[in-house]
């Protein structure tokens, strides 16, 4: 008999938050490469706009209603260690790496970049979607930093 390495709660956390990053990425692609306009279709901006608070709101309810152990692997994953360090140094010299806990520090690097990339989207898309309240320059900068940070994200994919 298998033991999972995840709970149900870190899975439904896991892929509810990956559908909809995937929505939000297809819906998003659609947006930037349509040529008729910086905002493109006027549906699916709602639709892009609509999924953006699943993509905020869903990880933080499971985190909170889920189990125990789904906050014990968060709280593992942003807590570093010299073995996690320890851990990039050894494969940088291309030596076989110990096993430390759960996580790995290439996991928890991985768990901490996909916070960030997550902050800076939800940030910079919050700030064009209430644009009236920044200034023009302002929500101008943040429409790049939400396409870098999309690409950056498609690229760790």
């Amino acid at each position: 008999m298998r033991l999972p390495r995840f709970d149900a709660s870190a899975r439904i956390l896991h892929w509810s938050h990956a559908v909809v990053f995937i929505w939000l990425l297809a819906t998003g692609i659609q947006l930037f490469l349509t040529p008729s306009s910086l905002l493109g279709n006027p549906l699916i901006r709602r639709i892009h706009l609509y999924a953006s608070l699943p993509f905020v709101l869903l990880p933080v309810m499971i985190y909170i209603a889920g189990s125990s152990l789904t906050r014990r692997d968060v709280k593992e994953l942003i807590s570093w260690t010299g073995d996690d360090l320890n851990w990039f140094v050894e494969l940088l010299k291309n030596r076989k790496t110990a096993i430390t806990g759960k996580f790995n520090g290439g996991q928890k690097a991985n768990f901490m970049v996909t916070l960030l990339l997550i902050a800076g989207l939800s940030f910079s898309g919050f700030v064009v979607w209430m644009k009236s309240m920044f200034s023009v320059g302002f929500v101008e900068l943040n429409f790049l930093v939400h396409d870098f940070l999309a690409t950056l994200a498609i690229l760790l994919l």
